[in-house]
């Protein structure tokens, strides 16, 4: 199982080893090239001293051995060296301490700008040197005629082992701050994953009993407070659906009760008075059987509408004729409330499955015929989208009354009339209308209750 920890402890160890390890490479490589930036510019300078001793008479080069400046270049020292050729390469001068050896410089001519390079010394140890070409001055002031070559070396002991000091102390360091690295960053990491594995731990503990508990996305840091809110937002989602499932259950339970009393009403007076059977119980006790099984029917429509398992089959429908054909059974209902029916819908053809359109416009009518106040008016017509609206007038009807509309088993008791609803209609309604494709919305409008069947947009060619 990964673990986010261990992958952040070694992606940070690895990228801080990285950086370090760079950052000390620098530092090696900016001191390296200043020891040897200083350790050239002394060179240069023993150089140019040997050089400033070094003149011309009549043509001739000679040396002006002084023992205070030369003194590092006499025998028995053995840590600096020079030769003094002329340009041909012939030997003018070389240091007590190089004997009858000589200083090999690399191939090629020497110039005046000045080239300094390792060598091996006489004595076997690693040096230093310095080449180039000068001008020695006259004796009588006259311009320098002779070109001369000057080789000065020096024992590079004391430079190595700065430079190796000084290696040893940047891997030390290197060192030392990996192991702190190891023991750091897990430390670091583990004190700020703590919010993480609170927020783990909390939503371990939730269950159906504590949908209603929220996590603290104000303590939270920054980055985890969105985590927070999402889930908050799943938690008050799932509370709602559990709630819903929880009315749901009940109002099963409470439309199921009566008519299960009623047969068992039926039944018990069957049983005990057997001759004074009434001749219309196997009547209501079908129209009881009736009852459950319509309901029983739309609940199992209803499910397999929201799993999507509702073989929709479209063909041509026109639509005027199959809005009076549904209209037909409500009529007599209709009339006898005294509604003013209004039919303005124009004999178009639409693409739809007939069956579940007839189903969704069944239910609406429905719906209209019981909630419409008695006298009051009903209007059929086509939506400016090119779908259906179904209108009626209401009242003891509110605006929050529409958020329910569409739910199951729900029924403004006040307006609904007779006991044959068990208030599924809209709801499988609506979940016809999206097996289609198609829309349902429900509004208020000049206090008329107006549900609006729209059908998919058509893209334009």
């Amino acid at each position: 199982m990964k673990s986010l920890r261990i992958q952040l402890t070694r992606e940070l160890i690895i990228v801080l080893a990285l950086l370090w390890g760079v950052a000390l490479l620098g530092i090696y490589g900016l001191m390296w090239r200043q020891l040897n930036r200083s350790f050239n510019v002394a060179l240069e300078a023993r150089a140019l001293g040997v050089s400033a001793l070094v003149e011309q008479h009549a043509g001739r080069v000679e040396l002006d051995f002084s023992e205070k400046l030369m003194r590092g270049f006499m025998a028995g020292k053995a840590r600096q060296y020079f030769e003094l050729r002329d340009r041909e390469g012939g030997l003018l001068a070389r240091s007590d301490t190089l004997g009858d050896n000589h200083l090999v410089p690399p191939t090629g001519p020497a110039t005046d700008k000045a080239v300094y390079f390792d060598l091996d010394l006489p004595n076997g140890r690693p040096g230093r040197a310095i080449r180039f070409l000068f001008q020695p001055k006259a004796d009588d002031d006259r311009p320098p005629t002779v070109t001369s070559e000057l080789i000065v070396a020096v024992d590079r002991e004391d430079l190595d082992e700065m430079l190796g000091g000084l290696l040893i102390a940047v891997v030390s360091c290197g060192g030392l701050l990996l192991a702190a690295v190891f023991f750091v960053v897990p430390s670091v990491l583990r004190r700020g994953l703590v919010s993480v594995q609170r927020l783990g731990m909390q939503a371990a503990r939730i269950d159906a009993a504590s949908l209603a508990d929220r996590f603290p996305a104000g303590d939270l840091p920054v980055e985890l407070q969105p985590i927070a809110e999402r889930l908050n937002d799943l938690l008050a989602r799932l509370e709602t659906s559990f709630e819903r499932e929880r009315r749901y259950s009940a109002d099963l339970a409470h439309e199921l009760r009566t008519p299960i009393a009623e047969l068992r009403n039926l039944a018990e007076c069957s049983l005990k008075w057997p001759a004074a059977r009434d001749a219309t119980a196997d009547q209501d006790t079908l129209a009881i059987a009736l009852q459950m099984e319509t309901l029983v029917t739309r609940l199992l429509s209803l499910a397999r509408g929201e799993r999507g398992q509702l073989a929709v089959q479209n063909e041509v429908v026109e639509i005027a004729g199959l809005v009076a054909a549904t209209w037909g059974p409500f009529a007599d209902r209709a009339a006898e409330r005294g509604l003013r029916v209004q039919m303005a819908v124009t004999p178009d053809d639409l693409s739809a499955d007939p069956v579940l359109l007839r189903s969704i416009l069944g239910n609406l009518f429905d719906n209209a015929v019981n909630y419409a106040p008695i006298g009051g008016e009903i209007v059929v017509s086509r939506s400016l989208s090119g779908g259906l609206s179904v209108a009626n007038t209401v009242d003891q009807f509110s605006p929050e009354d529409l958020s329910q509309l569409f739910e199951r088993f729900w029924r403004k008791e006040t307006a609904r009339s007779g006991g044959n609803h068990a208030g599924l209609g809209l709801s499988l309604a609506r979940t016809f209308a999206s097996a289609m494709g198609w829309r349902l919305e429900a509004a208020l409008v000049a206090g008329r209750l107006v549900f609006t069947l729209e059908r998919p947009q058509t893209p334009a060619p």
